[in-house]
């Protein structure tokens, strides 16, 4: 394929209406993509045979030909398709199976977000074409480092539009969209709360947020809490206008948080931004968890006069003298999510 072509993206999915929802979510990149649907997996390898895909994203279950055996069948064909999984079984041995018996290189479940799907795709697309030769000075790639930033964060970000449509999505919020617990992604990719009340809150709020200044309210930031069917706290939500580029639509970014896992900041990072030892940093840690002082000294393995010793050492660094100005120290300190891990700390 010429390298100035479109990529070549394939979908099989034996449910029409899934196909449907993926055609609009992904509405954004048929300028880009040259992208091509099926629900008969004989017809997408006949496809493949005449004219290759680039990437290959297939469903699990199909009752013709599971998408394991349509993904062997379409390296067979043309090796260099990149082949991703679209499911919903989400079970360790399927993965495990697309991993390592059809070397699928992404497996994502469904509902999947279309700014994740997407960027699933980007990264595929990425390793099929060569990447242009560095001139001797080149911009360093500001949207890589914004993006790889915001998946850093332990807030949820989600950009959408008047409509509620998911744009785009840092790591934290895919996840909490993933969790579906107060807030959700339909099939379709429209961001919603659990409640319809809340859901039509939120869209107030954006619509609100995308109003011209000159509009009674409009351009302003707005706040809501979304109720979670787990019974845990709800998830606080905060609608901020975003300045578009000119020529495209407006767009509002969601900020949400989940109150019952907040990160906290490595012992490392406590170590350093406080000059405490290993034993202090784990020492303040467990109180900021709220565990109390001999309950901290059982957790950590030690004593608990050596953990009052530890304490008054604490606050002699730290410059507070009561626990509590320890724990909002602790909590103001920067955190970031550990990508190898979830990152967060909770029940």
């Amino acid at each position: 394929m010429a390298i100035d072509a479109k990529p070549r993206i394939l979908f099989v999915d034996d449910e029409q209406l899934v196909l449907n929802a993926l055609q609009r979510m992904l509405r954004s990149h048929e300028r880009s993509w040259e992208m091509v649907f099926h629900t008969s997996p004989a017809a997408a390898l006949a496809e493949q045979q005449r004219a290759p895909f680039d990437v290959a994203v297939a469903d699990m279950l199909m009752p013709a030909m599971s998408g394991l055996e349509l993904i062997k069948a379409l390296n067979a064909s043309h090796p260099a398709t990149i082949c991703m999984i679209l499911t919903g079984t989400a079970d360790m041995q399927t993965a495990i199976a697309a991993i390592n018996e059809a070397q699928v290189f992404r497996f994502y479940t469904k509902p999947c977000a279309a700014p994740v799907l997407a960027a699933g795709i980007d990264e595929a697309l990425a390793r099929t074409r060569p990447s242009p030769a560095p001139s001797p000075v080149q911009a360093a790639p500001a949207s890589g480092f914004g993006e790889a930033t915001l998946d850093r964060l332990p807030t949820g970000v989600v950009v959408v539009d008047g409509k509620l449509q998911v744009l785009f999505t840092n790591r934290r919020g895919a996840e909490l969209l993933a969790k579906g617990d107060g807030f959700l992604l339909s099939p379709t990719g429209i961001c919603r709360a659990s409640r319809t009340a809340e859901t039509a809150q939120l869209q107030r709020l954006v619509t609100q947020a995308l109003a011209v200044p000159e509009h009674p309210g409009g351009n302003r930031l707005g706040g809501l809490s979304l109720t979670r069917n787990s019974g845990e706290r709800p998830l606080p939500v905060v609608v901020a206008p975003m300045a578009a580029r000119p020529g495209e639509p407006a767009v509002a970014m969601l900020l949400v948080s989940d109150p019952d896992h907040q990160p906290l900041p490595a012992v490392e990072t406590v170590g350093q931004l406080f000059d405490l030892t290993e034993a202090e940093a784990r020492l303040a840690l467990a109180l900021t968890e709220g565990h109390r002082v001999e309950d901290a000294a059982a957790l950590l393995g030690i004593t608990a006069n050596s953990a009052r010793t530890y304490l008054k050492r604490i606050f002699a660094k730290t410059g507070v003298d009561r626990q509590a100005e320890l724990v909002r120290l602790i909590m103001a300190a920067p955190s970031l999510l550990d990508l190898a891990e979830s990152g967060t700390r909770g029940p």
